[in-house]
């Protein structure tokens, strides 16, 4: 950890005679161990008791947090007990927002079941026109939707319902436009990551996330 702290908090010339890409390596690794260690005692570091659906994100908004403020840690703080406070704290705001968002959820799911009630089956020839990704309710994005609840509703706001940055901002309570910028990124990055592990093939799951990008929604 005092290594780690080091690291992150040196100016890149305090290291002379080694070069960034391994000082890069070092703080990689040192981050990647962190990580695991977390993630190995979920009692120690404060999280054991988080809502199994919120804890992933809670731990990695927690985590990020900490890597920031990691350098300016002194004296007898005690990076768990750091820890397990912004973890609850991240924890108790995604609560907040879950229970915010919980009436447009259960439209959405409304909608969703009327719309599956009162159409026809629909042939997969049909399913490569507009928004098939999230029509198809026999495909890949039901299982994701269960999978990464948060990641899927930021999705549908910006490439279903087609709300603008700014709106999401508001409605998701984020900070800024750029930090929804960075929640699609990485929701996008996920379902990605969720199509390779379904066995997706490379053209299949490129059709399908090019209904996610930005260049789909301009």
């Amino acid at each position: 950890m005092t290594q780690l702290q080091a690291l992150l908090s040196s100016h890149p010339r305090s290291f002379n005679g080694v070069s960034g890409d391994a000082r890069a390596s070092e703080v990689r690794g040192l981050i990647q161990e962190l990580a695991e260690r977390i993630y190995r005692d979920p009692v120690k570091w404060g999280y054991s008791s988080i809502a199994s659906e919120f804890r992933d994100d809670a731990v990695i908004d927690a985590f990020i947090a900490m890597l920031f403020a990691l350098p300016e840690m002194r004296g007898k703080q005690s990076v768990t007990d750091w820890f397990s406070v912004n973890v609850e704290s991240k924890f108790r705001r995604l609560w907040a927002l879950e229970e915010r968002l919980a009436p447009e959820r259960e439209r959405l799911v409304k909608e969703k079941a009327e719309w599956v009630a009162t159409e026809p089956e629909i042939e997969e020839e049909q399913m490569q026109g507009e928004h098939s990704l999230f029509a198809d309710t026999k495909g890949i994005w039901p299982g994701f939707e269960s999978s990464f609840p948060r990641d899927a509703f930021a999705l549908r706001l910006r490439y279903l319902m087609q709300r603008k940055p700014s709106e999401m901002a508001v409605m998701l309570d984020a900070p800024s436009e750029r930090a929804i910028s960075m929640r699609l990124n990485r929701a996008r990055d996920r379902f990605k990551m969720y199509c390779e592990q379904q066995g997706i093939n490379r053209h299949d799951s490129t059709r399908l996330i090019v209904q996610i990008s930005e260049e789909e929604s301009a």
